[in-house]
């Protein structure tokens, strides 16, 4: 082969060589461009919308519907001290007497009376809300008759007869004195602080975020 055949070859081996590597690269490059035609954005995730909620509602009658809310219970004890005074002019003169110490055991309740609630006590807008209770009070005590008993019993009358009800008298007085002696321990206090806040609570249980809770005037006799 003579040196112009063997140029000619080698002229048009390095013209395919080129062509080759432009077709390669041009497939390359429509590749490229292809996958990037074609790929799949990620779908964006939905933002999540909140829902209001409706406000909390609270009816007079919802919180009248609870009667006679005891919000305290206090077991306690009163000493009685009752007597027969002398009527004949001898025992008077002597100063003798009929007489008894009773222990009393009793249990007293004290809380609210909401029918005692007017319209007007209680206000609510949105989640606010303002309820004024009635004055706590003492709704209900009882006589412990099985440990209440006498712890003296003194008879010197002469010419007296004894007084058969002295005794029965004497139970008679029993209530007022059991609930004096709650009275005494602060009953009312007690049952003024936990209603507020059993109130408060429930307000808040039923939605509300700004509760206030009071007392009528925050004045109560004892």
């Amino acid at each position: 082969m003579n040196n112009e055949t063997r140029r000619q070859y080698l002229v048009w081996g390095g013209i395919a060589l080129v062509a080759l590597l432009g077709i390669g690269l041009i497939a390359f490059l429509i590749g490229r461009l292809s996958n990037t035609e074609t790929a799949v954005a990620p779908t964006p995730l939905p933002t999540p919308t909140s829902t209001p909620l409706p406000p909390p509602v609270v009816t007079i009658q919802g919180i009248k519907a609870k009667a006679n809310l005891a919000t305290v219970e206090y077991n306690t004890i009163a000493e009685i001290y009752n007597e027969n005074l002398p009527q004949g002019w001898l025992d008077e003169f002597l100063g003798t007497r009929e007489r008894l110490l009773m222990l009393v055991y009793g249990n007293v309740q004290a809380g609210f009376d909401l029918d005692k609630l007017q319209e007007e006590q209680l206000w609510a807008d949105g989640t606010r809300v303002r309820l004024v209770l009635p004055a706590p009070e003492i709704l209900n005590s009882s006589i412990d008759f099985d440990r209440t008993h006498i712890v003296f019993y003194e008879n010197t009358l002469l010419l007296d007869d004894n007084n058969p009800n002295l005794q029965g008298e004497t139970l008679a007085m029993a209530k007022d004195a059991v609930e004096q002696a709650a009275l005494a321990e602060g009953i009312l206090d007690k049952a003024n602080e936990y209603g507020q806040l059993y109130f408060e609570n429930l307000l808040y249980s039923l939605g509300f975020t700004e509760v206030e809770v009071i007392v009528d005037a925050q004045i109560f006799k004892e």
